[in-house]
């Protein structure tokens, strides 16, 4: 479950959604994997923001922190739920594609040249809109956006920490319609509180 989020945080989850939905007694596990999967991508941030911007990695430490410990003790609550299950659920992907890595170097450059475009014309609010969309596809590329506009000193310490709020809860909220759509309303319910206690926790 989190190395798949390394790959692709909502491809997981719409992955265990399906297993769920297919074996209801792999529910709690699919879960905790979910969880676990979405860890895994919020940590991306890290390197992410040393790269872009340092100083915002230090702003917002604490926020990922909380975040991420919501998400690990869901997974450990799933995880734990679903020991009695025959086999716990497996991603159905592989760890490392170049097209996807090639796409998702192309996408970080994509947002960061149209927020910073947007931001020159429309100021901080278009090009922070345009990386709130950005988020509902792909978090990480939006979250290179938001550091490249505090690097650039479009956005001040204070506004920057809740635009990674702002791209947390948007992202949350696409993992959350996607897990209703592939595994139902048992595993979309617990999925949706999950993120949605993360979000709760970064504000």
């Amino acid at each position: 479950g989190f190395f798949s989020g390394y790959v692709s945080s909502t491809a997981a989850t719409a992955g265990f959604g399906k297993q769920a939905q297919a074996q209801p007694a792999l529910l709690p596990s699919a879960v905790g994997a979910t969880m676990l999967a979405n860890l895994a991508s919020l940590s991306l941030f890290v390197p992410i923001l040393l790269a872009v911007s340092p100083a915002l990695l230090s702003e917002v430490r604490w926020i990922l922190l909380a975040a991420a410990a919501v998400l690990a003790l869901g997974a450990v609550f799933g995880l734990r739920r679903g020991r009695t299950a025959d086999a716990p659920p497996t991603a159905e992907t592989r760890m490392f594609r170049i097209g996807h890595a090639l796409g998702f170097a192309a996408m970080i450059t994509a947002v960061m040249v149209v927020s910073k475009l947007l931001g020159q014309w429309l100021g901080p609010g278009g090009a922070l809109a345009a990386t709130m969309l950005a988020a509902m596809a792909e978090l990480h590329s939006a979250t290179a956006g938001v550091a490249n506009l505090f690097r650039d000193g479009m956005l001040d310490a204070g506004y920057a920490r809740w635009a990674v709020v702002g791209l947390i809860a948007t992202s949350s909220l696409a993992k959350s319609l996607v897990a209703f759509g592939s595994g139902g309303k048992a595993f979309g319910w617990r999925v949706a509180i999950g993120l949605m206690g993360m979000t709760a926790a970064a504000v």
